[in-house]
């Protein structure tokens, strides 16, 4: 079975967002989406075609850092010169920025696609320039809450690791996988 989506303006946009968790439940399973729409949401369509669980979850994970790639492909927002930000050329105590804490940095940043760590900037940064929120990534919607959550806070974690937290999303397993990670990684930011 098929179904047309054709989204026409912005308010046809966000009736379709607030039923995007039906589209993405069991209730679905069958259903193809196809758009004529004028805005542009084939990711949503891809993603809701998608009916594999996990290889959802990856799908958006990965679209949604590679669009933050793209973003800040040439921007230097933490100004970063000898492997230090601005902040830390003022304190000279820490090298290699943020990730310092993080078990995946080399000498050329990141060795994983972390989506938290991409969006974190200090507060230096934001007062600076214009970074990128959570409500400029539409997509994020086809996540659950509590997904959407573990999204935002799983610092310092591999790709594989978050997808997999993505994946599960119980809350029997995030008592015991997640929880304790984001509790270490705010005892980590306030030292």
């Amino acid at each position: 079975m098929e179904v047309l989506i054709n989204i026409q303006s912005i308010n046809d946009l966000k009736r379709f967002q607030k039923r995007l968790f039906i589209y993405r439940s069991i209730l679905c399973r069958f259903i193809q989406f196809k758009s004529t729409s004028l805005l542009p949401i084939n990711s949503f369509i891809t993603a809701l075609n998608i009916k594999n669980r996990k290889k959802r979850i990856i799908y958006i994970y990965d679209h949604l850092c590679n669009s933050l790639d793209t973003y800040y492909q040439d921007k230097n927002f933490c100004k970063f010169k000898n492997g230090k930000c601005m902040i830390q050329q003022r304190k000279k105590k820490f090298e290699n920025g943020c990730c310092r804490r993080c078990k995946y940095v080399t000498d050329k940043g990141c060795a994983t696609s972390n989506f938290a760590c991409k969006m974190f900037y200090c507060e230096s940064s934001h007062k600076n320039e214009k970074l990128l929120t959570e409500k400029e990534f539409p997509l994020l919607k086809c996540l659950s809450i509590r997904q959407r959550f573990i999204l935002r806070h799983d610092y310092f974690s591999s790709r594989e690791d978050v997808i997999n937290d993505l994946w599960w999303e119980s809350i029997i397993i995030n008592l015991f996988r997640i929880y304790p990670r984001f509790i270490s990684n705010i005892i980590l930011k306030r030292r």
